[in-house]
């Protein structure tokens, strides 16, 4: 009686090969698995680390560090170098009158915030003064309700000299770029200075009358306030906003 078929056909060889079929796989398989187990360690180890940076003030009860420095508010900025307050405004002694008008108008924190205007419309002719009052938004700063400066919050940048208006007058012209630095409500919701420091772009044009010292042109332009300020006339920084709605 002969033997048919080859020694793979025997049930016991056929066992053994699949049996080693099985481990050969089942280490790939191990092996895999335990690359995917590092990269997925490190995947989370770095977040975690992400995480231990940006909260671990929080976490330690240590509040987070402000990104700007509240003490000197135009650090780093480019109103670093404009000269502070009322020694921003100079002009000759025959233009004490206007450099007076652009101090009370634009420069004195506390003429800002009373927001009356009292001593600005105290350098014209009485009988004009209701006048500009009426167009006093235009004419000076006035802060809104509930906002205050900073120390030394104000600077400033300009001129005060004689030009040529549009129709060929001569006048006085005060040309004076001013920055204004809030303080915050909350410091920790400042991200940059652009929240809570607004620029003001003013010109005003003054001609001396035997009546008086009078303005013939005025203009103003707001950078980084809130946009209640192009509606009514009073300024707030862009985390104020809320307070000078649109």
């Amino acid at each position: 009686m002969g033997i048919s078929g080859g020694i793979e056909d025997h049930p016991d060889l056929r066992d053994a090969q699949w049996g080693r079929r099985v481990e050969r796989e089942w280490r790939r398989e191990q092996r895999r698995l335990g690359k995917a187990t590092v990269v997925g360690a490190l995947v989370v180890g770095a977040l975690i680390a992400v995480a231990a940076w940006q909260y671990a003030p929080q976490w330690f009860g240590n509040p987070p560090r402000p990104v700007v420095d509240f003490g000197r508010p135009f650090a780093g900025t480019p109103y670093e170098s404009w000269a502070d307050g009322e020694r921003a405004v100079v002009a000759a002694p025959e233009h004490e009158q206007v450099r007076r008008a652009v101090i009370a108008a634009r420069i004195d924190p506390a003429e800002l915030e009373r927001r009356d205007g009292a001593a600005f419309l105290a350098l014209f002719p009485e009988a004009a003064r209701p006048a500009w009052q009426q167009m006093l938004p235009m004419l000076a700063t006035q802060l809104t309700p509930g906002t205050k400066l900073l120390p030394n919050g104000v600077r400033a940048q300009g001129t005060i000299g004689k030009a040529v208006d549009g129709e060929g007058k001569e006048v006085v012209r005060a040309d004076f770029r001013i920055a204004y630095a809030f303080a915050p409500d909350d410091p920790g919701v400042i991200r940059g200075h652009e929240d809570f420091i607004v620029m003001a772009e003013a010109r005003a044009d003054f001609q001396q009358t035997p009546q008086g010292m009078r303005i013939t042109d005025s203009a103003i332009r707001w950078h980084n306030a809130a946009c209640g300020a192009y509606v009514s006339g009073l300024v707030a920084p862009k985390f104020a906003a809320a307070k000078q709605p649109c």
